[in-house]
């Protein structure tokens, strides 16, 4: 995930060097950043519901279907961490211009979507906890 911030941050910080046309850089629409948090608010919910079911009440999952959940998990994890490094990249590269207004938007926008893209790796994440096989009552009562 590590790689995925960092070539994120590398595409982003590209994306914010080429100027679009007449040389006035892209603006980041608040659609950019208010996607990632209901991607995000939806991996939440979908982690809760995951970890009530096969955690907490203990209800067998088809194997296929947790399989897809952890497919899910594993890609929602990585894109998260690319998309909150894409974005951080894209507002560092306006850091040292923040007194005038166009600059200063784009670096608040962005870093609301570092912040939804971080919340969607860590959605990401408890989804593929959630889908840890739990420990059988068999074993807990040899112990």
């Amino acid at each position: 995930m590590a790689v995925g911030a960092l070539v994120g941050a590398l595409i982003g910080w590209s994306i914010a060097a080429i100027s679009g046309r007449d040389g006035i850089p892209i603006r980041v629409a608040w659609s950019g950043p208010i996607t990632l948090l209901a991607a995000a608010a939806v991996l939440v919910c979908i982690a809760y519901v995951l970890h009530q079911r096969m955690q907490v009440n203990r209800i067998r999952v088809d194997d296929r279907q947790a399989v897809a959940w952890l497919a899910l998990g594993k890609a929602a994890a990585l894109l998260g961490m690319l998309m909150a490094g894409g974005y951080l990249g894209f507002a560092v590269r306006f850091l040292g211009d923040l007194q005038t207004d166009a600059p200063r938007e784009r670096v608040i926008r962005s870093m609301v979507a570092v912040i939804g893209g971080v919340a969607i790796t860590v959605a990401a994440l408890r989804i593929e906890r959630a889908c840890m096989v739990p420990p059988r009552d068999d074993d807990e009562k040899q112990d």
